[in-house]
């Protein structure tokens, strides 16, 4: 599924949400009110070219918990537009992708920092660069990786907002739910319920 909208200006948020949080949730919601977004996509990513398979649980899982955690959102919405799509995912095709299945819309990128000072990494970065306005979220970095690359840092096309810097970290609650700790108040109700019912990061 993706939004509801079929013209208009969306903000896709790319991840692996293995699984989603309220930092994810805080991200997308501070870039939809200030980026000047009709919606926010959040793309789901079975496989990942920087992350290895074996630290994901199953695609459908993390799909149903991100479908839970935006489900009262007007203009928040689930994606699985990569699902069907060769694996790994690679974010310039996805993207070539959608931009022909919705000409009326204008795609904008969500990135949190650190994967935009690694965006020369990507595959067909400059792609990217050339039909996307990139919206950039601040992540604690060293100071060795502070430096921007000036083919990114010309371009009109990228906005750094200044969202929360949240220390919320998926891997941190999935050894928190492995050790049997407390993860309230870090995951939407009915997300930590759907963990709970099915038995993940057990």
């Amino acid at each position: 599924m993706t939004g509801h909208t079929k013209i208009g200006k969306v903000g896709l948020y790319f991840g692996s949400f293995n699984p989603i949080h309220l930092g994810h949730l805080i991200i997308a919601n501070h870039m939809l009110i200030r980026a000047d977004l009709d919606e926010i996509w959040i793309v789901v990513t079975p496989s990942s070219p920087f992350k290895l398979d074996s630290e994901m649980i199953a695609e459908k899982h993390r799909l149903q918990m991100v479908r839970l955690a935006v489900s009262e959102s007007p203009s928040i919405f689930a994606s699985d537009v990569e699902f069907n799509l060769e694996r790994p995912s690679y974010t310039v095709d996805t993207l070539g992708i959608l931009r022909e299945k919705y000409p009326q819309i204008v795609f904008s990128v969500i990135l949190g920092e650190d994967n935009y000072q690694n965006l020369h990494k990507w595959k067909n970065y400059s792609e990217i660069i050339n039909h996307h306005r990139l919206l950039i979220y601040p992540r604690r970095l060293s100071s060795s990786t502070l430096s921007r690359k000036d083919y990114l840092e010309n371009s009109q096309a990228v906005l750094y907002t200044k969202a929360p810097m949240i220390e919320i970290s998926s891997t941190y609650i999935r050894e928190a739910i492995l050790n049997q700790q407390d993860v309230q108040y870090l995951l939407p109700d009915p997300v930590i319920s759907y963990i709970g019912n099915n038995h993940l990061y057990e």
